[in-house]
């Protein structure tokens, strides 16, 4: 790019304004003064720019509505004046005004020669530009438009200078509708949709054949005509690729850029070269509305610099998170259907085109046509990273016979590959030991084989052998063959003991472990990393047995070790980062877990794709402990968008598949969707018994979450088997004094009290205070049950203590506003009206029932938990109206909610009818 001379006053005028740009107020007032002092009209162009600074850009056809762009570009560009009826220009004869845009007015008009009747679209161009240069350039630009001779794009016809010296391109005039009204008018489905956006596509990748950007591709600028072909128009301000171009113009930092923000490429609104890659990312907006009837740049700010951050950093939803229903009855399709169908590839496609640097897009137009077709052929597209697990679901999807018998053989080779990455990402970090790591790799390598043996029917007698007794058996057969070869033995100490404790074999991970952390301690200052591993793995199992101390004391080794050696960010880090989260949560620690789970998905975002199986992981866990903290609404979403993603990602039988299923049931309890949420679990459970077997911890996890739905629907008998099942589970796999062991407890002496067996429950209860370790955050909810009890024999002093003594444990652990915090209000306030004590209840009731208003969503039926008895009290305090209006609100949930024979929607009828009594005989 030619640089302007020094003399140049444009350049004095950018250096005075970026300097003025980094001074606010007084400060900048007295600059100015002093730079501009006794040239008027330098320091009022400084101030209109600086003014500019703080409003938008101009769209291309309304610069003219803004006065200040007004004034600049009428100083740039003179308008050209308005033409009469019937002028001619060159060949051509003006019949009417067909509208005005950024860079002319544009005529319909006829041509009056040539012996044949033809109709154009004139446009006559705006500038003030007369030199030889100038002319060269425009002649070179016609001539390269006249040869874009696509079916899709509206044909240059015609060109020159008028009788005033402005030049004029004439272009085919086409008839027809903008794109998107098109699509809307005539209900075109998603595939319809797709079609036309392939000749829009197809034609834009010729003119960059031919090295012309477009550089304003929107709805308004394709036509789609009555053949239902697609048009596109106004090459006007394409900018031609041509390598010998000079510029016309020294380029400046103030110059006025001329583009429709909606539609606008961030490398425009920054200033910088734009080339093929601002089209491809202007149909990548182009295909987002297309698809889901959204904009995908949401351009609301009244400033420069607002509307640089909605362009240039704010990231664009998916599509399918954005389906509205009246646009999905514009697809001929549901919002849920709408959903599935651009869920995955579709996204992908949009937002691989919509990436914020030009060089991570597609390359070209063409190839992003070439994404569409192959995800209408179901084909693998090349929006997302082609690993073996995506490709092979596209294969199978295409030829599900064909491929059932290789399942198993398919699932080892890729175990295999992960394994010969990760050791080719050692050897390639470690070079001076290249030769050494492909030895060591090949004998892990026949090691591994070793395990998977027994399953050869020759081997096995025909026996379907179960992964552990794999594991039992190859093991037992090669432990011995490792004398002499620590570094092989750490590994392969630490991938069995892996797949035990995966498996809930703890008992038999432990010394596995145990020996691989000492083995690889004294090996440190050879191989660190290899101790850094060990500490993490010692640590996972510490976290699962419920040892809590231990566990965070090896987390933080091992983090240090790997931050130290690998730097940040990376995917090791990010994983450790992700454990101490898992630690921290099951502490009851919340506030820190999240702080941990933000900081690792934040990592693995900047690491991967969001399309992939770590960045689901962190959703999920991050979900989990803000459903945890009470704030379902945000927890929904994260969980969802996990779901989703493991749906796409992972095997249909893969356990954090079910994992997904049952943390989002979670939620839709708490959010008082149950039917939806016992479809999760049922899921849950089938996935979870498929892929770790019916006898492992996370089956029982599920059995206990799915438990306190029945009870939820007061189905105690349901809840009760569940919740027995679950807790012979973890009792042979976690012992007696488990955290887990003792929750199952606690959950199953409340489905005894449900069902009206009090004595049974207590006992329950007392057993897991025996089974929670010393100061167990989860006691309390215990203790609060404990205190249930006795309220229910009519101890109401005993309760009372019971429930103090909860909340001041749980207002530690999950703080003021949780929701358990004002279950444990609530029923205080309801012992302490029972005593008599009424000003002290209402003061409970009414803290009780904020954090349920601010929790829960409107209509929520548990919030008739604190309305009936909050209403009974101000019945007893003589104010029969207030009670009335939360009565009649406690009954309209629980009708919405259970219907109106359920006995909770009775109780609150009865208690309406009593203040509606009450209130009448007040009003008599």
């Amino acid at each position: 790019m030619n640089r302007p001379p020094p003399e140049d006053p444009r350049v004095r005028i950018d250096a005075l304004f970026e300097q003025a740009l980094d001074l606010e107020g007084a400060a900048r007032q007295a600059f100015l003064a002093q730079a501009t002092a006794g040239e008027p009209e330098l320091r009022a162009e400084l101030e209109l720019l600086l003014q500019l600074a703080t409003q938008p850009a101009p769209h291309l056809d309304a610069v003219t509505g803004n006065p200040l762009w007004q004034a600049l570009a009428a100083e740039a560009e003179p308008q050209p004046p308005a033409l009469a009826g019937h002028r001619r220009i060159g060949a051509w004869r003006l019949l009417h005004e067909l509208g005005a845009g950024g860079m002319g007015m544009v005529y319909l008009a006829e041509r009056v020669d040539g012996g044949f009747q033809q109709h154009g679209a004139l446009k006559l161009i705006r500038t003030a530009l007369d030199s030889d240069e100038f002319a060269r350039r425009f002649a070179q630009e016609r001539q390269i438009l006249a040869t874009l001779t696509h079916p899709g794009i509206a044909r240059l016809l015609d060109g020159g200078r008028d009788a005033d010296g402005r030049p004029y391109l004439v272009m085919e005039y086409a008839q027809g509708l903008p794109l998107d009204r098109y699509c809307d008018e005539h209900r075109l489905s998603i595939e319809q949709r797709l079609e036309l956006f392939l000749q829009t596509a197809e034609a834009v990748a010729h003119a960059h054949r031919h090295l012309v950007v477009h550089r304003d591709l929107k709805p308004s600028n394709i036509l789609v005509t009555g053949e239902n072909t697609v048009k596109l128009l106004d090459f006007g301000i394409a900018k031609v690729l041509a390598v010998d171009a000079a510029p016309m113009e020294p380029v400046t930092r103030t110059a006025v850029r001329l583009f429709t923000p909606e539609y606008a490429a961030p490398e425009q609104v920054l200033g910088q070269p734009v080339a093929t890659a601002a089209d491809v990312y202007q149909l990548g907006l182009l295909l987002y509305e297309l698809l889901c009837g959204q904009r995908a740049q949401q351009v609301s700010g009244s400033s420069a610099a607002e509307m640089e951050r909605a362009i240039c950093h704010n990231e664009p939803l998916r599509p399918s998170l954005r389906v509205l229903a009246d646009m999905a009855a514009l697809r001929r399709s549901s919002p849920a259907a709408l959903r599935r169908k651009l869920r995955g590839d579709l996204d992908n496609i949009v937002l691989k085109a919509l990436r914020k640097a030009p060089e991570r897009r597609y390359a070209t137009a063409a190839e992003l046509a070439d994404d569409i077709r192959r995800w209408q052929q179901g084909r693998p597209v090349r929006a997302r990273p082609e690993t073996l697990g995506y490709r092979t679901g596209k294969f199978v999807r295409r030829h599900p016979f064909g491929v059932t018998g290789a399942a198993t053989a398919l699932a080892l080779l890729i175990a295999y590959a992960v394994t010969v990455t990760v050791q080719a990402d050692t050897i390639a970090r470690e070079r001076d030991r290249a030769r050494a790591e492909a030895v060591k790799a090949q004998q892990v390598k026949a090691l591994v084989l070793r395990l998977f043996e027994g399953a050869d029917p020759q081997q096995s007698g025909g026996a379907q052998l179960s992964a552990r007794e794999l594991l039992d058996r190859g093991w037992a057969s090669i432990e011995t063959e490792l004398a002499g070869q620590p570094e092989v033995r750490v590994e392969l100490l630490d991938t069995v003991g892996e797949a035990y404790r995966q498996l809930g074999l703890y008992d038999r991970a432990q010394p596995l472990f145990e020996q691989a952390l000492q083995l690889a301690t004294p090996l440190a200052g050879s191989d660190p990393l290899r101790l850094a591993h060990a500490l993490r793995s010692r640590a996972r199992l510490h976290t699962d047995m419920g040892e809590y101390p231990q566990a965070e004391k090896l987390l933080q080794d091992a983090l240090e070790n790997y931050q130290r050696l690998l730097g940040s960010p990376h995917a090791e880090v990010a994983d450790t980062i992700s454990d101490m989260g898992m630690l921290r949560f099951r502490m009851s620690d919340l506030a820190a877990a999240e702080r941990e789970h933000r900081d690792a998905l934040a990592m693995r975002r900047q690491l991967f794709d969001e399309e992939h199986p770590d960045v689901a992981d962190s959703l999920d866990k991050l979900g989990t402990v803000l459903r945890h903290r009470g704030d379902y609404a945000a927890a929904e979403p994260l969980l969802s968008q996990a779901l989703a993603l493991r749906r796409r990602l992972l095997p249909p039988t893969h356990p954090q598949l079910a994992s997904s299923l049952s943390n989002l049931a979670v939620t839709r309890v708490n959010l008082a969707e149950y039917d939806s949420a016992d479809a999760l679990y049922r899921e849950a459970q089938t996935v979870m018994i498929q892929a770790s077997g019916a006898r492992h911890p996370a089956v029982a996890r599920v059995m206990n979450n799915h438990a306190l739905l029945m009870q939820a629907r007061r189905d105690f008998s349901a809840a009760e088997q569940l919740l027995r099942q679950a807790l012979a589970i973890r009792r042979e796999a976690l012992g007696e004094r488990h955290p887990e062991v003792a929750m199952n407890l606690n959950d199953l002496g409340l489905a005894l009290y449900g069902s009206g067996d009090i004595d049974a429950a207590e006992a329950h209860y007392r057993e897991a205070l025996a089974a929670y370790p010393d100061d167990h955050p989860w006691r309390s909810a215990t203790v609060f049950n404990l205190g249930e009890l006795a309220e229910k024999r009519g101890d109401l002093k005993a309760a009372e203590q019971h429930y103090r003594e909860a909340l001041a444990r749980q207002r530690k652990d999950y703080g003021e506003e949780h929701e358990r915090v004002g279950i444990d209000l609530n029923r205080i306030g309801i012992v302490l009206h029972r005593q008599g004590r009424l000003d002290e209840a209402e003061a409970y009731f009414e803290q009780a029932l904020a954090i349920f208003r601010k929790r829960l969503p409107e209509g929520h039926p548990r919030l008739a938990v604190v309305l009936v008895p909050m209403g009974n009290l101000l019945l007893d305090r003589s104010r029969p109206s207030e009670a009335r209006a939360l009565l009649q609100e406690a009954w309209q949930v629980r009708h919405a909610a259970f219907g109106a024979s359920d006995a909770r929607t009775v109780e609150a009828a009865e208690a309406l009818a009593a203040a509606g009594g009450k209130l009448a005989k007040q009003d008599g």
